[in-house]
């Protein structure tokens, strides 16, 4: 950029508002008055009068600026060809970046090809939300005009410790519906480099990250806890007066920077390094690993049900390391779980007769049991259906009214109770897991699926993680929300009613000590044990996903195992919690 400054708050300086140079200009423009058009019919867009001077392309570029550094960014954008858009991305980054001061300064206006249609880059080639690869021309505005004018500006976002990060940027204007000048938006006028999606933000030095005895974690001995210590590395907590920050790309939905990216270093190292301890229980994790060495593409979670902290955590996955948190997978039957609750919430008693027949058909499709109760189970009440896990019962509680009329009876649930459906801070940042949208329990669209979800299929995902919550939220009878960072915030949950909590916690016991329970050739008995078995359909896997959930009351501890194509729960995922509970001397 080359030639006058000006600075974006001189157009404030000179009176004009946002909304007012959609139809008016005063400063730093032409110095004429535009004509008046005779009558109304005159003019189109933003009507202009003999005391209202035309708006330039200088006094709208003037006055984006303008406003996007003052915090208007509902003003910003709507001096854009795309309002929406420029309004939430501007309130979305500044959110992000968190940036103490932003000062724009306006340079001349630079020369643009006849007919360019208006090329300000769009960010990435991919046009999701990666960002740091080279930007390419957006094509125009999305009117498809071409730009009137181009002007750079310059960038300077000031930080704690007076940490500052300058660069250029630019932007098009072209001509509005309405026929004034407009900024054509893309998420580019940011940063070039910025997508669509992509977050930008200030990190704080990578820190060292221990274990809960405060020695730093071995990520050559523990590979599989490297995703998580490494986000939790680079995730740590700004100082009041920081020496260094580094500005990074980052994918809003994992908080994590986006793998590839560029960043910028602000500042100079001060020569100490940070250290964070996490959560992490070195006998734990070292018993988690150990279990999952017979099991191929597994994982494992272990959780204090008392604080929520995660004891330990690991994947036998090579091609997916954090399985045990980020898989998305169909629960299958330990989400009778949750069922089970909104059974007794509706006012059922374990003692109810329920429903288990052979098999039950929904819309069409013969839904049956596992090949031990292919035949049903005759007389069968709410507490033999979850023990033996017929799934026939569940179906035919879903169809017949016994959960609720409402089709989101089970989300709701899920959310109120066991703190589902909602962002998990584990100490990375906000993020989802379990599912690869924003709920692991989305509202059913009717009976048919709802029917599926009450047996753990349908829509609804899970991992390791969530379920491992399940199980420790019945040990407790409250949701606490799962952690690596002690004091990091955790989302509260209404406490499960008392009597619906204390039976809960008597059918998970009776799964492992009842003769009939799908769990009882797994475990010990009577040591205060509590499980629910799960195997889980999956297009990708010929064989069904072996689940299971268990708590130790006398251990606090809560666990959840999830073995890929591994066959029914007791055959696969129940074993390898054993072994943990085993190696931790626990039976």
């Amino acid at each position: 950029m080359t030639g006058r400054r000006i600075t974006a708050l001189q157009t404030a300086a000179c009176g004009l508002t946002a909304a007012a140079l959609l139809a008016t200009s005063a400063c730093g423009g032409s110095s004429g008055k535009s004509k008046a058009s005779g009558d109304a019919k005159g003019g189109s867009g933003g009507a202009s009068t003999s005391s209202s001077p035309a708006a330039t392309p200088q006094s709208v570029a003037q006055a984006f600026l303008a406003a996007w550094s003052s915090g208007d960014y509902a003003g910003a954008g709507a001096l854009t060809d795309d309002t929406t858009n420029a309004t939430n991305r501007l309130k979305a980054i500044a959110g992000s970046l968190n940036a103490q001061k932003v000062q724009l300064t306006l340079g001349s206006q630079e020369n643009v090809q006849a007919n360019s249609g208006g090329s300000t880059p769009s960010g990435s080639t991919s046009g999701t939300s990666t960002s740091g690869s080279a930007a390419t021309p957006s094509g125009g505005s999305s009117s498809g005009s071409s730009a009137l004018a181009r002007f750079g500006f310059n960038v300077n976002d000031t930080f704690a410790g007076n940490l500052v990060w300058a660069y250029p940027s630019s932007l098009d204007i072209v001509q509005g519906p309405s026929g004034t000048p407009v900024v054509h938006w893309s998420s580019s006028v940011i940063n070039p480099q910025l997508g669509p999606t992509a977050l930008l933000k200030a990190v704080a030095p990578k820190q060292t990250v221990t274990d809960s005895t405060g020695n730093p974690i071995n990520l050559t001995a523990h590979p599989t806890l490297a995703p998580a210590m490494n986000t939790l590395a680079n995730h740590a907590a700004i100082p009041a007066n920081p020496t260094q920050l580094t500005i990074q790309f980052i994918d809003p939905k994992t908080n994590n920077q986006i793998p590839n990216s560029q960043d910028w270093p602000l500042g100079t190292s001060n020569g100490t390094t940070p250290t964070l301890k996490t959560t992490i229980d070195p006998k734990v994790q070292s018993a988690l690993e150990s279990a999952l060495k017979p099991w191929k593409n597994s994982g494992i979670v272990a959780l204090q049900p008392s604080t929520g902290y995660i004891l330990g955590m690991a994947s036998n996955d090579p091609s997916f390391t954090a399985l045990e948190y980020q898989g998305t997978r169909a629960p299958g039957s330990t989400f009778k779980v949750v069922t089970t609750a909104l059974a007794l919430t509706q006012g059922l008693k374990t003692t109810d007769s329920v429903n288990c027949s052979p098999n039950a058909t929904v819309e069409g499709q013969i839904i049956n049991n596992d090949a031990s109760l292919r035949s049903g189970f005759p007389n069968a009440t709410l507490k033999d259906a979850f023990l033996v896990s017929c799934n026939t019962a569940y179906v035919h509680l879903a169809m017949d009214g016994k959960l609720g009329s409402d089709y989101s009876a089970l989300t709701n649930e899920a959310k109120t109770y066991f703190g589902m459906n909602q962002k998990w801070d584990l100490g990375m940042g906000p993020a989802t897991y379990g599912t690869p949208g924003d709920q692991q329990v989305p509202p059913a669209d009717g009976q048919g699926l709802f029917a599926r979800e009450a047996f753990g299929q349908g829509n609804i995902t899970m991992s390791p993680l969530t379920m491992a919550s399940v199980a420790a939220t019945v040990s407790t009878g409250q949701f606490k929300q799962p952690i690596l960072v002690p004091g990091t915030p955790q989302i509260p949950a209404t406490p499960l009613p008392p009597a619906v909590d204390s039976q809960l916690v008597s059918l998970m016991q009776g799964v492992v000590n009842s003769p009939e329970g799908t769990a009882s050739t797994v475990f010990p008995h009577n040591m205060g044990l509590g499980a629910k078995t799960g195997s889980a359909e999956a297009s990708d896997t010929p064989t069904t996903d072996s689940w299971m959930i268990v708590f130790d009351k006398t251990h606090d501890i809560a666990f959840c195992a999830l073995v890929l194509n591994g066959g029914m729960g007791f055959q696969a995922a129940g074993p390898a919690i054993k072994s943990a509970l085993s190696s931790l001397g626990y039976i």
